[in-house]
């Protein structure tokens, strides 16, 4: 079990949950999820998969060194379960299993990461960027985040704050270029000299036919490649 803390909307339809749970917090990798039981009856009966979005203490601030307790998932309502997430208030109990999964990996020589999140795909990605950031010798960070418009496109600041680049598309326009998070990849996997390649990591999370899209452009150009799937 963990205990709520905070429960916000951070844009309209997407939530910010973070749970004092300091045994999860402890263990968490980049690319990992929580499973969450939404309410405490059985109608949803199965649990729903969250990225781990972020790691921190109570405050939401970065957690003394070795000393996390709490864990942040950022959603979006797509159904009951989530919209009965929405509905919970801090100090509330919430039934959580996890960190689970294998998590991102860097495989060596890496010099280059390119991130690639469509909407909420976004989640998984920052405690990538902010892992990569604190290394002993950092990745330089190009992270690209793609929506259907200017209300889709979150954490922007929170990845500048990593100290990556970060580049927008949304489908209508408003905000970024217009077009899709491919199209901006496309752009920058074709600046790369061809010897940089072998030195350079994509990681991407987001709606499936992106991620078909993200991983043909990957063998394309014969970078290292990894996917964060709900499924």
């Amino acid at each position: 079990m963990a205990r709520i803390i905070a429960n916000r909307n951070v844009s309209p339809g997407y939530y910010r949950m973070r749970m004092h749970c300091p045994g999860a917090a402890a263990r968490s990798k980049p690319g990992q999820f929580v499973m969450v039981r939404a309410g405490s009856s059985i109608d949803p009966l199965l649990r729903r998969p969250f990225a781990v979005h972020r790691v921190c203490g109570k405050s939401g601030a970065a957690p003394a060194a070795g000393s996390p307790s709490c864990i942040e998932i950022l959603y979006r309502i797509a159904g009951k379960g989530t919209l009965l997430l929405s509905r919970m208030k801090t100090g509330e109990e919430i039934d959580l299993l996890g960190p689970l999964g294998s998590g991102f990996s860097l495989p060596p020589g890496i010099e280059t990461a390119v991130l690639v999140a469509g909407g909420i795909g976004v989640a998984p990605l920052l405690p990538l960027a902010q892992f990569l950031g604190r290394r002993g010798r950092p990745v330089s960070r190009t992270v690209i985040i793609g929506g259907a418009t200017r209300g889709d496109i979150l954490c922007r600041g929170d990845f500048k704050k990593t100290g990556a680049r970060v580049v927008v598309s949304t489908e209508d326009g408003s905000a970024g270029i217009r077009g899709l998070a491919t199209d901006l990849l496309d752009n920058v996997l074709g600046s790369l000299a061809p010897e940089a390649a072998v030195h350079t990591a994509l990681y991407a999370c987001g709606p499936l036919p992106m991620l078909q899209r993200v991983a043909a452009m990957a063998r394309e150009r014969a970078v290292s490649c990894q996917v964060s799937l709900e499924s």
